[in-house]
């Protein structure tokens, strides 16, 4: 892949994919000592003028997607928060922040959507290499998981998922892709609080 960022932000998906592949339980807060927790993603590693843009093309942090969230957990939140424009599936989501990465999950009728998104990078081992298709502007990666489908995708310089995982093997909106690509075309609606509003230079 060209752009190295963008492949070292895929490849931090995997670890993220673990991360929300977790029981129905609220992640554990991680400890003070884990990289990048106290700190703000590195300089220029968001695109924060395309986030602000998304921000108000998406009705400049009035759409009622969202309101129902943690605002302690949004505001601590250091990188531009991502949602689908489905009312009815965030209505009862919750948002648990570690500052440079979220994690939002909500349930479905005999399934779970998580919702992730970091600006934190890891590094690809000496001599590795990563072969991704060529899938658009947006990086979009689709993979099957043993419960449902996973989605990565990158925007405003942020490492998204979106993943689906079903109570029954048979489900068909985790047989097939189709669900959890809506799930990514619908990822309009950007919610920043204190922290990224102001790193972007909005002020608090």
């Amino acid at each position: 892949m060209r752009n190295p960022k963008i492949r070292a932000l895929i490849v931090a998906g995997a670890t993220l994919a673990a991360v929300t592949a977790s029981a129905q339980v609220a992640p554990t807060p991680a400890p003070s000592t884990r990289p990048g927790a106290t700190r703000p993603p590195p300089p220029g590693g968001v695109d924060w003028a395309g986030a602000v843009g998304g921000l108000r093309q998406s009705g400049g942090g009035n759409s009622p997607i969202g309101r129902g969230l943690d605002q302690a957990a949004v505001n601590k939140t250091r990188v531009p928060i991502l949602l689908p424009a489905d009312p009815d599936l965030m209505g009862g989501a919750r948002i648990y922040s570690f500052g440079d990465y979220y994690s939002i999950t909500a349930n479905l009728s005999g399934a779970r959507v998580s919702l992730t998104g970091t600006a934190q990078t890891t590094p690809l081992p000496a001599g590795s290499k990563l072969n991704l298709p060529n899938v658009g502007p947006e990086q979009l990666v689709v993979q099957r998981t043993v419960d449902g489908q996973l989605a990565s995708f990158v925007r405003y310089g942020v490492l998204y998922t979106a993943e689906l995982r079903c109570d029954a093997p048979s489900d068909p909106r985790c047989r097939t892709e189709t669900y959890v690509r809506s799930l990514v075309v619908r990822s309009t609606v950007v919610v920043m609080g204190k922290a990224a509003r102001q790193a972007a230079g909005l002020g608090a």
